[in-house]
């Protein structure tokens, strides 16, 4: 069964790249009106515009507002209010955090910061459009990682917010149990976009291209098709959780298979 998103409309902040732009390219194959939301110096809204049209899609209405500034908030949702008659879909995607390199780096401030800009928009936006049109979107999708889970370098502090981030996602599912909505939280495995070649550098694709398998990467596309999924109606029944998009290969990301792939183990 093909989801059918026609006449819906759903707004992903820090749209205009990575995720978030492949999830707005993934809603409107399926019908949606998108808006797609970035801070200054992102891509060029004209060139986001080009990858909808290559695809023959509806143009996404794309608005510059940074998710850590209040003042930007109460601008977007002015101008949605003008544009556009609801808001069905709502995709807690852009996040910022600092990037420590060592504990003489660690500062309150800092983590205060990264929840801030990582975790609180979900609740922020959310309970924006319910104040702006009366009514919660009808699904709420929040955009994590692994890392709460599994080590990365310097990414203390952006853990530390999407913990909270999937903490708030379990909350509000039992805070909006009679509300119509459904919200739930996507983890990936690495996805390979500009935003982690900012926070990791270059060199960790190379490396990983050396030592780890290439599964160890999901395609930003990946996430996407898990958040139609998840926004289609068709997993209404899923609330609260956290997902994990992987493609299974956190069952064999392990010692016993390096040592398969170098042939330690006979067979």
């Amino acid at each position: 069964m093909t989801p059918d998103l026609d006449g819906r409309v759903a707004l992903i902040t820090g749209g205009t790249r990575g995720i978030g732009l492949a999830t707005g390219l993934a809603l409107a194959e399926h019908g949606a009106g998108v808006v797609l939301t970035h801070a200054w110096g992102s891509v060029p809204d004209e060139e986001v515009a080009a990858r909808f049209r290559e695809r023959r899609l509806r143009p996404p209405l794309v608005i510059q507002a940074d998710v850590g500034r209040a003042e930007d908030t109460v601008a977007l949702l002015g101008q949605l209010a003008r544009q556009v008659e609801h808001v069905d879909v709502f995709v807690s995607n852009a996040s910022t955090a600092t990037a420590p390199r060592s504990l003489q780096d660690y500062d309150e401030r800092a983590l205060l910061q990264s929840i801030s800009r990582g975790a609180w928009p979900l609740v922020a936006y959310a309970r924006g459009l319910r104040d702006t049109f009366g009514v919660w979107p009808r699904h709420l999708v929040a955009i994590s990682s692994d890392g709460p889970d599994a080590f990365s370098f310097r990414y203390d502090f952006a853990a530390a917010a999407k913990s909270v981030l999937e903490t708030l996602v379990r909350y509000l599912s039992w805070h909006l149990r009679d509300e119509n909505v459904t919200i739930n939280a996507i983890r990936s495995r690495a996805v390979r976009t500009a935003s982690f070649e900012a926070q990791f550098g270059g060199r960790l694709v190379e490396t990983a291209a050396r030592y780890a398998s290439e599964d160890r990467f999901v395609e930003a596309e990946d996430v996407a098709d898990a958040v139609v999924g998840l926004c289609s109606g068709l997993m209404d029944a899923v609330n609260g959780q956290v997902l994990t998009v992987d493609r299974g290969t956190a069952f064999d990301d392990n010692l016993m298979r390096l040592f398969d792939a170098r042939r330690v183990i006979p067979g």
